[in-house]
């Protein structure tokens, strides 16, 4: 659905089991005692009806672009690192994604009724779920609004990728996430928690190509939103 320029959308999500793994112990599935592996995959059988992205998006022109500074179409301007990573855009996707409450009101559930484990792994599954969203979004993107020459950056998100969590603010100022049942807090912090926002290039592919993987200029080495999966993008 469209409305004034911006899109709402509901997608499946693809979770992998590696990403729940990664977040729930640092490790891999081989290095994961079964009790524990066993205990996820009961978990995610319980949860995968909730596994539901909505979001919504708007598409700005790039009217102009530094190595610290993007100007977008109505005069907004994101600042920092991430204008450089963006630099190879034309137009940038501005978004706002969530999966809801469901797997945070049956973590708080898990928790009351004293099943420790599973509710921190409930909130886990919640926060790989959320951090996938941004990838559905992008797939969504390739495949609704992205042209046969075009290719598409990563999500860039605030309080990563080069942009100051305060960058929330200019991203809700853009976008009207009431459809989506997501609100700013004066924290800066999103309501509901397992939600995710950010900035999406897209640009000829040769040009983005070129300009490489952001991630490998980025000083943030230990950044979660370095996984290789995004590397997709550029091919």
């Amino acid at each position: 659905m469209s409305v004034d320029g911006q899109h709402t959308l509901e997608l499946p999500i693809d979770l992998p089991m590696r990403d729940i793994l990664r977040m729930l112990t640092g490790s891999d599935q081989r290095s994961v005692p079964p009790r524990t592996l066993a205990m996820v995959n009961r978990l995610m059988g319980q949860v995968a009806d909730h596994l539901t992205v909505r979001a919504v998006y708007r598409i700005l022109p790039v009217r102009r672009v530094t190595d610290t500074e993007l100007e977008l179409d109505g005069q907004v301007v994101f600042r920092g690192l991430v204008a450089d990573f963006l630099k190879a855009a034309d137009r940038v996707v501005v978004f706002v994604a969530t999966i809801g409450e469901a797997l945070d009101e049956v973590a708080h559930e898990k928790r009351t009724l004293g099943y420790m484990d599973e509710s921190f792994t409930f909130h886990v599954i919640g926060s790989a779920a959320a951090e996938a969203s941004g990838d559905a979004v992008v797939d969504y993107l390739w495949e609704h609004e992205a042209q046969p020459t075009e290719a598409l950056t990563p999500a860039f998100c605030p309080g990563y990728c080069g942009m100051e969590i305060s960058e929330q603010r200019t991203i809700f100022s853009i976008l009207d996430a009431g459809p989506i049942g997501v609100r700013l807090l004066p924290t800066l912090l999103m309501q509901p928690l397992k939600s995710v926002s950010g900035l999406i290039g897209i640009g000829q592919a040769d040009a983005i190509e070129q300009h490489g993987f952001p991630c490998e200029r980025c000083p943030n080495l230990y950044c979660p939103m370095r996984p290789d999966k995004h590397r997709k993008n550029l091919s």
